[in-house]
């Protein structure tokens, strides 16, 4: 994404996110395709985007499982 590192980099940014939302329950809030550069001048968790997200064990043989279906729809 050629345009995004341009407009991270005219911030002064050396460190940055790029954020797309797609669907209301992953946040997307306007009806269109869009993207956010998200500066992160720290590695703190005061500045920028804060990704955090509960997990799980994952059982190896459902992954392959998926993987291979994603695949077939390719």
């Amino acid at each position: 994404m050629p345009v995004a590192k341009k407009i991270a980099l005219a911030t002064g940014a050396t460190d940055y996110n790029i954020l797309q939302n797609n669907g209301t329950i992953a946040h997307q809030v306007v009806p269109h395709v869009h993207f956010h550069v998200i500066p992160k001048p720290s590695a703190s968790d005061n500045e920028g985007l804060v990704i955090g997200w509960p997990t799980k064990p994952a059982d190896q043989t459902e992954l392959q499982k998926l993987l291979d279906e994603m695949k077939s729809r390719l």
